[in-house]
């Protein structure tokens, strides 16, 4: 129950916030509070109770709840303490007859809500309603406003002096029973009933319910039942009000899924996890330099400096920089549509926060385009799972979607292993370019780009993983055997469309796919005899670039590092070819070397 204790926590931290809409209208409930999304009729009365109008629209507002009503569901008969539906206040005689008993408890503390008693108690609403157009249904949503004389606030759900009337009521009428909360550690009225509608895309859902595992009865000494994991009524409003603020102003959501980091100090979004790295340094990014740079891997230790300095907060005043607050990460998902589950939860001090955030966009790089301008960046989640599991299709996918996101987390803040199963099932995906086709038929290379870009980023995390670095940069004099026949494969790319470009004078970006494309899923199996197929086909292209001098001397050298032995052999390849074929085809588009033209 760690991460219930800091959603309590974070909701005293941050009491300043507490019943005051954000810029979105999001709101960190008070006590005894929770919120009505599209409320449907306003019925305006004044002090005597005194029908004046009704507005029929929709509003999502704030309204007061019991510990029953707060939970409702189904057939369940507990009415709110003032704005509620039609069946408790007109048309179901049972539900009316307790609302207006809970109702008369308590109206006596505010003349507002004396006055919607009255008007209540005379049960002309149908014929109000009726007056002024408005179809009648049990479910209808009932929220009032009172015209007094010298007032400026008639909304009773915008009125903080009606809220504090009920606080005040509920205070005094608290369960009886108290026992130590496990949450706080203190005596207080304990609850069996917990809230719903903590997100909105699953509002009948609960975290704990009465036959919640972290809420199961035993059989006491006097053979009565009581929960053996008892949690107060304080402490259930406070972190479910927190979880439910957090998901709505800072959650990565998914269908029924929600992911928040945040700091238990202050509440404050904690950045990383699914963004790119772009999303993360903003303005910083570092933008290809290759003509003004000579040295090796300047690009991507400026990369690395610019990141950790954007994560940490460096030159941003708004950002906290005490590396000893307390970072807390959690998922949660609805299985159903009554039930929700934490399916993640980690704690980690803000500075191993950082650090884990960090080591993922260091090692889970590679280049990628943007307007016209190429940087380094991590890949985003979804450009991860779209080059692991294809692009989104039906229904099914949101699923695999989520499952997904939570193994993501787990790679970024538990330092789980990058998945080889999922680097595989990206390899073959990219070693089959075709299967990445436009809307309107043919071949998509931008989108097969993006995706093996984002391989290339993972394979890199992969192979970081076990203790084998590669640089962002051609490496010239690296022997692997894979990487190798990665480059063969990006100048065999290269001769051809030069050659092409040559004869029809079209923009080389403007891709059709070259041998070298097309027989790329044959060469990932079997590289050997496939290069002996493709090199074959480039015959009449190098005739074309006049015995393409600089490209032939470049295949020389590759075949020179070969260990030997490696260039025949004939088994697949790794996702180091990808690197190898990726970095091997930018060094000859942004080489100063004319001689291979």
């Amino acid at each position: 129950m760690s991460w219930f204790k800091n959603l309590t926590d974070t909701y005293d931290n941050v009491s300043e916030i507490i019943g005051i809409p954000d810029e979105n209208g999001n709101i960190l409930l008070p006590p005894y509070h929770t919120t009505k999304s599209n409320s449907d009729v306003c019925i305006t009365i004044d002090e005597d109770g005194i029908f004046r109008d009704a507005d029929q629209s929709k509003l999502t507002i704030l309204i007061l709840c019991t510990e029953s009503s707060g939970s409702r569901s189904g057939k369940a008969n507990f009415p709110h303490p003032l704005h509620d539906e039609i069946a408790y206040l007109s048309t179901n005689e049972e539900k009316r007859g307790k609302y207006l008993l809970q109702l008369s408890k308590w109206s006596s503390l505010h003349p507002k809500v004396e006055a919607v008693r009255k008007y209540i108690t005379k049960n002309t609403l149908i014929e109000d309603l009726q007056s002024c157009n408005i179809k009648i249904s049990d479910k209808l949503f009932v929220r009032f406003s009172v015209e007094m004389p010298g007032d400026s606030v008639p909304n009773l759900w915008e009125d903080k002096t009606v809220a504090e009337a009920w606080q005040t009521y509920m205070k005094k009428e608290e369960s009886k029973e108290i026992a130590l909360c496990y949450v706080t550690g203190q005596i207080l009225p304990i609850t069996s009933k917990h809230p719903k509608n903590i997100n909105s895309l699953t509002s009948n859902a609960k975290l704990i319910s009465c036959n919640d595992d972290q809420n199961f009865t035993y059989r006491g000494r006097f053979d009565k039942t009581k929960p053996a994991n008892m949690i107060s009524m304080e402490a259930s409003h406070k972190a479910h009000a927190m979880l439910k603020y957090l998901i709505n102003t800072q959650a990565y959501k998914c269908d029924s899924q929600a992911i928040i980091a945040w700091a238990v100090d202050s509440g404050a979004a904690q950045s990383g996890f699914f963004e790119d790295s772009l999303e993360i340094y903003g303005d910083t990014v570092k933008t290809e330099r290759d003509k003004l740079i000579e040295a090796q891997n300047e690009l991507d230790l400026d990369y690395a400096k610019k990141l950790s300095m954007a994560i940490r907060g460096y030159g941003n005043s708004e950002n906290l920089k005490n590396h000893n607050r307390q970072i807390a990460v959690i998922a949660v998902d609805a299985a159903t549509t009554g039930r929700m589950a934490v399916t993640f939860y980690k704690e980690l001090q803000e500075n191993e926060y950082t650090e884990r955030i960090i080591n993922w966009h260091e090692s889970c790089c590679w280049y990628f385009r943007s307007k016209g301008k190429t940087y380094i960046s991590a890949p985003s989640s979804d450009q991860i799972i779209a080059a692991v599991h294809g692009e989104p299709k039906g229904e099914g996918y949101s699923k695999i979607k989520k499952q997904s996101r939570e193994r993501i987390l787990s790679f970024i803040i538990n330092g789980e292993k990058f998945s080889k199963a999922w680097l595989s099932a990206a390899v073959n995906r990219i070693s089959n370019p075709f299967s990445y086709d436009k809307a309107d038929g043919g071949w998509d290379f931008y989108k097969w780009e993006v995706a093996v870009n984002t391989t290339c980023a993972i394979t890199r995390k992969y192979y970081f993983d076990h203790k084998e670095e590669f640089e962002l940069e051609l490496e010239r004099t690296r022997r692997d055997r894979d990487y190798l026949y990665g480059r063969m494969l990006a100048i065999a790319d290269k001769i051809e469309s030069h050659a092409r470009y040559l004869q029809d004078k079209k923009d080389e970006t403007e891709k059709r796919p070259t041998n070298a494309v097309r027989y790329m899923s044959a060469f990932a199996t079997k590289p050997f005899k496939t290069w002996e197929v493709i090199y074959h086909q480039l015959n009449p292209y190098i005739q074309r670039l006049n015995g393409a001098e600089g490209y032939q001397k470049e295949l020389d050298e590759i075949m020179s590092l070969f260990e030997e032995g490696e260039y025949e052999n004939d088994k697949p390849l790794s996702g180091k070819y990808l690197m190898g074929y990726s970095l091997q085809r930018r060094a000859l588009n942004n080489s100063k070397n004319k001689a291979c033209k």
